[in-house]
């Protein structure tokens, strides 16, 4: 979902926003799974310590990391996905969580910090100067009080509609004010509807490979003249018949 909000014709992320992939912080988080701290060196493991992480490394936007203001990190850990905005101008970190961990536990604390310094080496490979404070190596994230999940399971269709749709501008304002992130609690019905139209927004990405061979079975499947009773719009298809599987 990251590469297509890059690259799809959207203003916000093609001046304002980089979404970075989840796979550098995935893969350090499995790697160094709860051992975040270098004791020989007393600071967080460096993105050196990922075995082969040339390659995920090749596949961002050195000049976006540097030219964007914001940055938007989803992660996993734990089989959760929450979501890291980064404010290169301002040098600050906020974190968003469907869960709302207000006040997250000691273990995620030592988290978000190597976390952030994980986005701190990014942005030094990119060419931008550290994000820290001269004799610190990492930084909190500020948490976002924001409408929750309703279920357990709903975690990665958050953080996707947030990438669509937060305005990453205020986020400082709502911490500093200690007001919530005005929007939408989202229902059941509503986050169905949503997976649906994920669903089809990458599939038919054009950075999607099997693209055409999606639109062609889906062509195939149609019938060619269809009878009065089918252009009737009481039966015309929409993302509501999608299977919900």
């Amino acid at each position: 979902m990251c590469h297509v909000l890059n690259v799809e014709e959207n203003e916000r992320f093609e001046k304002l926003v980089y979404c970075v992939s989840p796979e550098i912080l995935q893969r350090m988080f499995e790697t160094h799974h709860h051992n975040w701290m270098d004791k020989k060196k007393n600071k967080p493991h460096e993105i050196s310590t990922l075995k082969n992480h040339q390659e995920y490394l090749v596949y961002l936007d050195k000049e976006k990391l540097v030219s964007h203001r914001f940055l938007f990190a989803p992660v996993l850990y734990s089989e959760h996905w929450w979501m890291y905005v980064l404010d290169v101008a301002q040098r600050e970190i906020f974190a968003l969580d469907s869960k709302n961990i207000v006040f997250p536990s000691d273990e995620r604390t030592a988290l978000n910090k190597f976390a952030s310094n994980i986005l701190d080496q990014l942005m030094k490979w990119a060419g931008a100067p550290s994000m820290f404070k001269k004799g610190s190596n990492s930084f909190l994230p500020r948490y976002i009080n924001i409408p929750g999940q309703p279920n357990e399971f709903d975690c990665a269709v958050f953080v996707m509609k947030w990438m669509e749709l937060i305005d990453p501008t205020i986020l400082a304002g709502c911490c500093n004010d200690n007001t919530a992130y005005k929007i939408e609690q989202w229902t059941e019905p509503m986050l169905e509807e949503f997976r649906k139209k994920i669903v089809i927004k990458i599939i038919l990405s054009k950075e999607n490979s099997l693209r055409a061979k999606a639109i062609k079975g889906a062509r195939d499947m149609r019938v060619t003249r269809p009878g009065a009773a089918l252009r009737s719009p009481y039966v015309q298809i929409s993302t509501l018949d999608l299977p919900s599987n």
